[in-house]
């Protein structure tokens, strides 16, 4: 569970941990880096990564930690009373995270993942699959943009600050994603 932002003077590139699968079915933890400019990754695509960070960090505080109703309080000042000296406990929201992490603290999920995961383009409706290819034809600001805003659920202020542009600019390649769509859909 990510407990804490990433500085500042370090979202440059973006990191993280992945377990990757051996050939003898064992997986090893590799620290993957992505850089702008290699491999097709934009500075766009490094914010929108920290972006998504940030927002799993706020969840994750705000999910741990939920404001208790009048009659919760009342209980807890009731029960606190009757248990000097203990901690009240607290109704945590439980993540992947905490189910697959061991006790020295490292997390695999890949044999989670792995195990919940699907084919993609299995049994997938023809206009679904049709739509995908078009977004994937667009270009990379309306594409990025599209996703964004479509697909989760961000505002245009939003994703104006993610890209360091104007919501003017980013409503501009929403607007021809969704012509482009229409015509050719």
């Amino acid at each position: 569970m990510k407990i804490r932002k990433t500085r500042q003077d370090r979202r440059e590139t973006y990191r993280y941990e992945a377990y990757l699968e051996k050939d003898n079915g064992e997986y090893t933890k590799e620290c993957i880096e992505l850089k702008p400019g290699t491999d097709g990754v934009t500075e766009a695509w490094i914010k929108t990564l920290h972006s998504l960070d940030d927002h799993e960090v706020y969840l994750n505080c705000k999910n741990g930690h939920p404001p208790l109703t009048e009659a919760e309080k009342a209980a807890k000042r009731q029960w606190e009373q009757e248990h000097e000296g203990e901690t009240y406990g607290v109704g945590w929201n439980l993540s992947l995270d905490h189910i697959v992490t061991d006790d020295e603290g490292d997390t695999d999920k890949s044999f989670v993942l792995k195990s919940a995961c699907y084919v993609m383009d299995e049994d997938v409706p023809a206009d679904v699959q049709h739509l995908r290819d078009l977004v994937e034809t667009m270009t990379e600001k309306q594409q990025l943009v599209y996703k964004l805003h479509v697909l989760e659920g961000y505002s245009f202020t939003e994703i104006a600050k993610l890209m360091g542009t104007s919501i003017p600019n980013v409503k501009k390649h929403y607007d021809k994603a969704i012509l482009y769509i229409k015509n050719n859909f």
